[in-house]
């Protein structure tokens, strides 16, 4: 079964409205620590595994878990781009997907009250709940925007720094997204983006599904660097930070319904999923356009 751009951005809506208000995460692994170095080959299930838990084991310390308002954090990440963004006070941040706000709830905590944090995400579901934990935390210097990140609602070089989390794998459109990107930042700005990466091609059966469409499918490291030069990035890094825990991804029900459709190629599945990465993703927009 495939699915044209339409219906794959009204499937990732569906699920994240309802992430929105249950709470359900998507694949992530388990444990409050970094995944073992054979973890891929585990097959224990993400059913129990709480948002913190997850955002625990992707980067996030439990200190920032503990500061973001509750109900934050859904457990949706797979790193930790304002850890490793370098943020200065008084920057504007703009977070692609930004969700329940959790990470621009901590990049407005770097920034301080001189700076300013965007978050725009295309579930309004999502943009409710991330307002309402933005008053309910006291959090002034924050806004949340109701849009497609293929076409950003905000003004041309608005951004210091562009961040995002796990999201832009789920476009119909990375490179739209990553123009609009590069529009979006000053001269000299850049983008650090935590995003699902590997090198193992997906098999078709997968690639075209749309239960895998909406949830963990990765992005070719290659592909990536491809794709932000195209856009006019320069000083371009896409790194695999650590091994994505297979038998997390495995558990998902997205995974485990193509899956059943194609039982005689499981182990296809199983060789993919055991090939994604956590991967960080850097760039920059040259200081002048020529």
């Amino acid at each position: 079964m495939t699915i044209n751009t339409t219906e794959r951005r009204a499937a990732v809506r569906e699920r994240y409205a309802r992430a929105a208000v249950t709470g359900e995460s998507c694949c992530g692994p388990a444990d409050c620590k970094p995944p073992a170095a054979d973890a891929a080959a585990t097959d224990t299930t993400a059913a129990s595994a709480t948002p913190d838990e997850i955002s625990c084991a992707v980067g996030y310390d439990r200190d920032e878990v503990d500061r973001v308002p509750e109900g934050a954090n859904l457990g949706l990440g797979c790193g930790n781009p304002v850890a490793l963004a370098s943020l200065v006070a008084g920057e504007t941040v703009l977070d692609l997907g930004s969700g329940g706000g959790f990470d621009c709830f901590l990049a407005a905590e770097r920034v301080g009250p001189q700076g300013r944090v965007i978050g725009v995400d295309m579930t309004p579901e999502m943009v409710e709940r991330a307002r309402a934990n933005a008053l309910k935390g006291g959090v002034a210097n924050v806004e949340f925007r109701l849009g497609e990140i293929e076409a950003l609602p905000v003004a041309d070089g608005i951004a210091d720094i562009v961040i995002s989390n796990c999201v832009l794998n789920l476009s119909a459109d990375r490179p739209r997204v990553l123009a609009e990107a590069l529009r979006a930042l000053k001269p000299g700005g850049r983008v650090m983006i935590s995003d699902l990466v590997s090198d193992h091609p997906a098999p078709d059966f997968v690639a075209t599904s749309k239960d895998s469409l909406v949830g963990c499918l990765p992005v070719g490291t290659a592909e990536y660097q491809a794709d932000l030069a195209a856009a006019g990035f320069i000083d371009i890094s896409v790194e695999r930070r650590q091994r994505y825990p297979a038998g997390h991804v495995l558990a998902d029900p997205q995974v485990q319904a193509v899956i059943r459709r194609e039982p005689a190629r499981e182990a296809e599945v199983r060789a993919f999923v055991a090939s994604i990465y956590s991967g960080t993703i850097r760039a920059g927009k040259p200081e002048v356009r020529g």
